[in-house]
């Protein structure tokens, strides 16, 4: 008990002395949510929210391809930045997602958090912890999911069933299956933090324990006998429902909090549904909408259309009563290596979850208007008035090799970056660039000084920036002596290349397909590019994706004029992903290859040529 409560003093002087406290929200909490007949209430006053689904601050974000690389728990610093994130917009509940559980022939991964029936992982309910004493010191509050129906990639119903040698659809009615239902349940709502000393089930950031994500199938009677137990170990919190569909029946339970349904297709349908389905719960219950997305289809939902479209979607939100809140699928945070997370929804073509506040790549789904829209609609269903973006954080700079490729860990809220340079670490600085986005790449190098000179030792910062102000400078990292250059091409778009054929186009489309990288030169055979840099190229890297199984390899070429080309000795290596398990690109699959070559000296110009349909992913020259 001496412990525990030492956690909770800890906890608490913590949050007074750290800065980046909470901008608009009300922590520590002074109550837990509870509902009086179709309102939720925060005390004697109503709670209505704008809320965004986070599923990566609990669980591994890369589902659609397992890439092992991938495949970890978010860290503290990456839970923060979601955290700031929701602050800022002033989301005030996040929705998780599932807890993965192993398969039975599974070996057991970190992100376990069931490592088999009424078998738990502690170091993974760490995470778990850490998000909660985040919620807390944030004002964000918290619905927890506890398993999957749908969207159990990474375990669900079916895994649970599996471990007794039961068919899926038993989950419902076994009594065994159902016990070891309960053992989650009963563990989850015990647990105490390691972080705050206090056990879930009296933490406050807890909004509502939902039974598992889009259990569309579950009987009245499971539901209705999880609800009675959920309740019987926490009467402090609410228990929401979880079969999402909507025209499911509405079926009161004294034990059910909470109800809800998700929104996709037929955006002209959303607010007619709402009202059939808040008209059935007759005053009885609170209703929000556990997930939209605003997802650009080119029939009721097209780029000019989206932002209006969803601005009119949350007004409705905000002044239909027995409508407690609205929640976006979905949104990720800064990675701790520089970037983003990134998640394409595999339903549509060119969508990937959003980024606060917004960024020019993704203006084929309008992100920074829509970002802008749900800041908005967040503080009119609070009868807030909209306070300015705050201006971002320091930004921290990661360490620089000798070939001067610099990454960040971004602040929330900036819109670009500054990279400056001096060298001597006092200054003066030379600004590089400006406005530099850190959503333009996905998982490698954000910039690269192609001014430095070799030979030369350098000091390098950043400063981040929006439309509120400028940020303090991060952290300074040098001397760096510069070793090589490198030309750095992620295909955006054509501008770092020299020449090209005419066939080739841009693609940034079902990013699933090729491990999320963004930006791709599709081409076929006879396609070529050229690259000029102005020093003797010294190594070559070249990415590209392989429809299937692999294709005919490119070429690499080099030429010391840009007259006469020669073929490049190469190694390569492959690597072929999965097809994903869903959507649009369901049955699809890629190889990804990637060659390096080392050319003869004085070579200054690089010609990748296709010899069969591919897509250029990265060109790295250094020189």
């Amino acid at each position: 008990m001496r412990k525990h409560v030492s956690s909770i003093v800890f906890f608490l002087v913590f949050n007074l002395l750290t800065g980046n406290t909470l901008l608009y929200g009300d922590a520590p909490f002074r109550n837990f949510i509870t509902r009086s007949g179709d309102k939720l209430m925060d005390g004697n006053k109503e709670f209505r929210f704008i809320g965004a689904n986070m599923p990566g601050l609990i669980l591994p974000y890369d589902w659609t391809l397992y890439l092992p690389e991938r495949m970890t728990l978010p860290t503290p610093w990456e839970q923060e930045d979601g955290f700031k994130t929701l602050d800022q917009m002033n989301l005030r509940v996040v929705r998780l997602w599932n807890l993965p559980i192993r398969g039975p022939k599974e070996e057991a991964k970190p992100w376990h958090y069931v490592l088999s029936p009424g078998q738990f992982n502690d170091d993974a309910f760490k995470c778990a912890d850490s998000l909660f004493a985040l919620a807390n010191r944030y004002g964000v509050r918290v619905i927890f999911d506890l398993t999957a129906e749908w969207g159990d990639y990474l375990g669900g119903i079916g895994t649970y069933a599996g471990h007794r040698g039961k068919k899926r659809e038993e989950f419902w009615t076994d009594p065994q299956l159902k016990e070891d239902f309960k053992a989650t349940i009963r563990y989850v709502l015990n647990r105490t933090n390691t972080v705050t000393g206090m056990q879930y089930r009296n933490d406050k950031a807890v909004l509502a324990w939902q039974f598992g994500n889009e259990m569309v199938n579950a009987p009245d009677a499971w539901l209705s006998e999880m609800a009675a137990y959920i309740k019987s170990i926490d009467a402090n919190h609410l228990v929401a429902e979880t079969r999402s569909s909507p025209g499911k029946p509405q079926v009161i339970d004294a034990n059910i909090d909470l109800y809800t349904r998700h929104y996709y297709f037929s955006v002209e349908k959303w607010a007619p549904t709402t009202q059939k389905e808040t008209a059935a719960l007759k005053g009885q219950r609170p209703f929000f909408v556990g997930e939209f997305g605003p997802y650009i289809n080119n029939k009721d939902l097209t780029h000019g259309n989206v932002v209006s479209k969803m601005r009119e979607f949350l007004d409705f939100v905000c002044a239909t009563p027995g409508v407690s809140g609205a929640m976006l699928w979905s949104m990720y945070f800064h990675h701790q290596n520089g970037g983003f997370y990134w998640h394409q929804i595999m339903t549509y073509p060119a969508v990937w979850s959003y980024h606060w506040p917004g960024f020019p790549s993704a203006g084929m789904q309008r992100e920074i208007e829509l970002m802008s829209v749900m800041r908005d609609a967040a503080f009119k269903i609070q009868d807030m008035p909209v306070s300015p973006v705050p201006v971002p954080d320091s930004p921290e700079l990661l360490p620089v090799s000798d070939v001067p490729l610099l990454s960040w860990r971004g602040s929330a809220g900036a819109s670009g970056y500054d990279v400056e340079r001096a060298s001597k670490s006092d200054g003066p600085w030379t600004k590089l660039a400006q406005n530099v986005s850190d959503a333009d790449v996905a998982y490698r190098p954000i910039f690269s000084d192609t001014t430095a000179k070799s030979g030369q030792a350098y000091f390098y910062r950043i400063i981040a920036r929006n439309t509120s102000g400028m940020s303090k400078p991060s952290n300074i990292v040098g001397p760096v002596t510069v070793k090589r250059v490198c030309l750095l091409d992620e295909l955006q778009d054509f501008s770092r290349i020299q020449s090209k054929s005419d066939g080739l186009k841009l693609n940034n489309e079902y990013n699933a397909l090729y491990a999320e990288y963004l930006f791709r030169a599709k081409g076929t055979t006879n396609d070529w590019v050229v690259y000029e840099v102005p020093a003797p190229i010294k190594s070559i890297k070249v990415v590209a994706f392989f429809a299937g199984n692999g294709g005919k390899d490119l070429a690499l070429q080099c030429s010391p004029d840009k007259k006469a080309f020669k073929n490049l000795d190469h190694q390569k290596r492959e690597r072929c992903f999965p097809s994903p398990p869903g959507g649009a690109a369901r049955g699809q699959k890629r190889t990804m290859v990637e060659y390096e070559s080392v050319p003869s000296p004085d070579q200054r110009y690089l010609k990748v040529l296709w010899n069969d349909q591919m897509e250029l992913d990265l060109v790295e020259i250094q020189y």
